[in-house]
């Protein structure tokens, strides 16, 4: 049997239900429209009906597309091409094996990395000294063809020329520099890179009075203005011109280099015809390393295998002096001290 209950019909509850039902409209119409388009887009997402603006339509999933980046958003998206290419070289360092992956790892300031990162960072000082020296080098035109020890030379460079008080100031002024000149023989070129300079010699005074004076000269310093040949000294063997400081008297100087100055001549006649084009580019004055270098033996090469290695296949000898020379040995002294041979 089934109950039926029924709300009594009076005046009073029909306004108290009226009133209620007012207010929760009122709240309704208000509340209603902030969140109706959203509500109603992520409804028909959700039941998979097309939705426009910034949401797509996925079948039963509610997935926001992308929407327009702003201009502060973009620039923070950009990628570095270098930092690109330096991962590209990681990768393909990576690849072949040259480092271990822990060596490309990044390390906070309390933990100690392992000796194949620091093998893998390690500065590289000739890349470091080429930007400084890119920075203060003079063009390889500006030094004379094949300038070597043993040359007589005339350095123009600026110089600060001194007040009354026989002090430099510390801030020159143009109208104080005047532009002098010094002769000597070029000693020997010493330093690296940007400090690289050279060392003239030259013999001051006259009868007992003269002396000599030494000047160093940093090449590629922005003071130096020119620097002109005059005479080719030859010096043959030796690798600088120190021992001009016991020359003494006139005809203790170096003898004239015929092959040098053969090609002084030849590029002044060029420039005098029109065809200064066609004298090649000169280089930078070497030191004694750069100009004689080391011998590297063929153990020291990469490609040496010990095992491979027979004496006999890079022996140069004749037989006289394996037979003769190689096979022969000094006697131990007798006994009146005098070595006799065999």
């Amino acid at each position: 049997m089934r109950l039926l209950y029924a709300r009594p019909m009076c005046g009073h509850h029909d306004r108290t239900w009226l009133r209620m039902s007012a207010i929760v409209t009122l709240a309704a119409m208000l509340v209603l429209p902030a969140g109706l388009g959203r509500s109603s887009m992520q409804v028909m997402a959700f039941l998979g009906v097309p939705a426009s603006g910034a949401y797509a339509s996925v079948p039963g999933h509610l997935v926001k597309t992308p929407r327009t980046l702003s201009r502060a958003e973009e620039i923070e998206n950009v990628v570095d091409a270098e930092l690109l290419e330096e991962q590209a070289v990681q990768e393909a360092e990576l690849e072949r094996g040259a480092y271990p992956p822990e060596a490309y790892a990044d390390y906070e300031y309390t933990e100690s990395p392992p000796k194949t990162w620091f093998d893998r960072t390690k500065i590289d000082r000739h890349r470091v000294n080429s930007k400084f020296f890119d920075m203060f080098k003079k063009p390889k035109n500006f030094f004379p063809h094949k300038l070597q020890p043993g040359d007589t030379v005339r350095v123009y460079y600026r110089d600060p020329m001194t007040g009354e008080d026989q002090k430099i100031s510390r801030a020159w002024d143009i109208k104080s520099v005047k532009t002098t000149y010094f002769d000597g023989v070029i000693l020997n070129f010493k330093g690296d890179y940007h400090a690289r300079n050279m060392r003239l010699r030259a013999m001051l005074g006259k009868g007992t009075a003269i002396m000599g004076a030494e000047m160093v000269i940093p090449i590629h310093s922005p003071l130096v203005e020119q620097i002109v040949v005059l005479r080719r000294g030859y010096i043959g063997r030796n690798k600088n011109a120190y021992f001009m400081r016991g020359m003494i008297g006139r005809k203790n100087v170096i003898p004239l280099d015929k092959e040098r100055t053969e090609m002084d001549k030849e590029f002044r006649a060029l420039i005098e015809g029109g065809r200064a084009d066609e004298i090649p580019d000169s280089e930078y004055p070497q030191q004694e390393w750069d100009r004689y270098p080391l011998p590297k033996w063929k153990q020291d090469e990469d490609d040496w295998d010990e095992e491979n290695y027979k004496a006999e296949n890079v022996d140069q000898r004749s037989e006289y002096e394996r037979r003769v020379i190689g096979d022969f040995r000094m006697r131990p002294p007798g006994p009146r001290g005098k070595a006799a041979s065999r």
